[in-house]
């Protein structure tokens, strides 16, 4: 059974705005579930790269991407990106690959429903360690990639050609937890990609 139903409004003007009702969270020590439930429910991260920026002097540089890693109810736990190398961001990480993503439940309105800071370690957050490549476009990943994209991002298709934008992906290779009180925990890459939407159940948007 599920405890308590959340509502999502999600519009751009009180005419075209539709409800999303989800789930709660899952239990504070299910941490790949978690890891897995807040990956699929976000839909943009924070990007750290390498910065490129000469004046820079390769400092951490930070950005925010829209992302998704699979429409709704289908997701890979897999984080793909609408990249351009015009975008800082981008530029970096042709340079250099490393990159570290963060997830938050403070995009949504579950924080502040519990009366939860953003920095509260119950407003569950998670960081995504790994390097960034481009994804074959002959391949059919790259047909999920864009449906995964698109489909939460429609206004993608409209951006304009002559910037190039491609879709990358970040290869996976370390995954923090902090989702309570007691410091953070790491999620084996194995026990992550496990725990796929069939383990979702309860956690499952209800459509």
């Amino acid at each position: 059974m599920i405890s308590k139903i959340l509502l999502v409004i999600l519009s751009s003007s009180f005419l075209n705005a539709s409800v999303i009702i989800y789930s709660e969270p899952p239990k504070p020590w299910e941490k790949a579930l978690t890891a897995r439930y807040v990956i699929h429910e976000s839909d943009w991260i924070s990007i750290a790269t390498v910065s490129s920026i000469k004046w820079a002097n390769s400092h951490p540089f930070v950005n925010i991407k829209s992302m998704s890693d699979g429409p709704k109810s289908q997701g890979t736990g897999v984080p793909y990106l609408f990249m351009t190398d015009l975008d800082f961001s981008g530029a970096d990480l042709q340079k250099d690959s490393r990159c570290t993503l963060m997830a938050s439940l403070a995009e949504s309105s579950y924080c502040a429903d519990k009366q939860y800071d953003p920095q509260d370690p119950r407003c569950t957050r998670v960081i995504l360690m790994g390097h960034f490549e481009k994804v074959d476009n002959t391949t059919a990943e790259y047909t999920f990639a864009s449906n995964a994209l698109y489909s939460r991002h429609p206004e993608m298709k409209t951006w304009p050609l002559v910037h190039n934008f491609y879709i990358g992906k970040v290869v996976i290779e370390h995954i923090i937890v902090l989702n309570d009180f007691g410091g953070a925990d790491m999620v084996d890459l194995k026990d992550y990609y496990n725990a796929n939407s069939t383990m979702f159940g309860e956690y499952n948007k209800i459509s």
